[in-house]
């Protein structure tokens, strides 16, 4: 295998993770790689830990680090920075304070090289020093036909909300004068890799391809690239963006969007219920009255589709008629009702 693969990692005020994060996509046992880092405007030691590592390599034959800066902007605008400076025929992204597999990349090598448009494992939660805490989702071998099976999929069973543990084809990102054919939306703060993905899934017409490892391995600390904080209206942007997709790739026939945009709404008012005191998150308040009128968008399709669980319609028919014990239940089993 001598396909040339771009891993892009944008870095913000990580002078403390970037190291950890070079070593272990040096350590991969495919080293035909270009490891192309976006320090996104960081005012710490990033830069210069970075410098490190090129000193380091440029001794040895091996995968080439390559640096830039850019003023900051955020995760998403640097992630597109980094897919114009890309040179790879396939793409990988990491974010600074994560960390990959030795064999990840070898393996989805192998698996683009059968023809798929996209192949990904598991996504790895860890602690922050990097000790394994829990996976992402129950994982199995899968392959869907893209865009609809693959999206369908992706969009309801939330198997690929991170970029980390997937690899791309350059060809279907950028044309042949570099311009980006699908992007990092950048006026987002969340959600930004799911529309990435969806958005690319959504122009390929092979298949997506999901092997039974767990690659990536996502270390959650304070100041994490990937935002656990965010508004209704930040939401609102972003299942725009999902519904939009589902309904020009489905041309109708998909439902996974709506049933996805329902259920993030519901989540969010169990998430705030839980935050939030009584005053903070009431009827009277915008958040509030946003979050239940986009839920009964498509509520009606939730409770009905035949692929979402009893729990979660539990969980959807609470929200909608009995709000008072929502907040109870979002004090106590709210959390595990929604992962259900």
């Amino acid at each position: 295998m001598d396909v040339l693969v771009s891993i892009i990692i944008p870095a913000y005020q990580q002078e403390k993770q970037i190291g950890r994060c070079i070593q272990s996509a040096l350590a991969s046992s495919y080293h035909n790689c270009e490891i192309i880092v976006i320090d996104d405007g960081s005012t710490d030691r990033t830069m210069e830990v970075v410098q490190h590592y090129i000193e380091e390599t440029e001794a040895y034959k091996g995968p080439i680090i390559k640096l830039f800066h850019i003023a900051h902007g955020g995760p998403a605008r640097a992630r597109n920075a980094g897919l114009r400076e890309a040179k790879g025929e396939f793409i990988g992204f990491l974010d600074s304070d994560d960390m990959l597999d030795p064999q990840m990349i070898e393996r989805l090598v192998k698996c683009l090289l059968k023809g798929n448009d996209l192949a990904a494992c598991g996504l790895q939660i860890c602690n922050k020093d990097g000790k394994p805490a829990h996976w992402q989702y129950p994982l199995r071998a899968r392959r869907k036909q893209c865009p609809g099976a693959a999206l369908e999929m992706t969009m309801w069973e939330q198997i690929l909300m991170s970029v980390s543990p997937a690899l791309f084809r350059r060809e279907k990102i950028l044309d042949t004068q570099g311009n980006l054919l699908v992007e990092f939306p950048e006026e987002l703060t969340s959600f930004e890799d799911f529309v990435f993905i969806c958005r690319y899934l959504s122009q390929c017409d092979g298949y997506m391809e999901i092997l039974p490892f767990y690659g990536a391995f996502y270390c959650k600390h304070a100041g994490s690239l990937t935002k656990e904080g965010y508004t209704v209206y930040d939401l609102r942007r972003a299942m725009q963006l999902i519904l939009e997709i589902g309904e020009q790739a489905g041309g109708g026939k998909l439902t996974a969007h709506k049933l996805q945009y329902a259920f993030r709404f519901m989540a969010f008012w169990y998430k705030e219920a839980l935050r939030c005191a009584r005053k903070d998150f009431s009827p009277d308040c915008e958040s509030w009255k946003i979050c239940v009128e986009e839920i009964e968008r498509y509520a009606d399709i939730f409770m009905s589709a035949g692929n979402v669980s009893f729990y979660k319609k539990m969980a959807m028919q609470v929200v909608r008629k009995h709000r008072a014990l929502g907040r109870i239940l979002a004090k106590t089993i709210g959390k595990f009702l929604l992962q259900v």
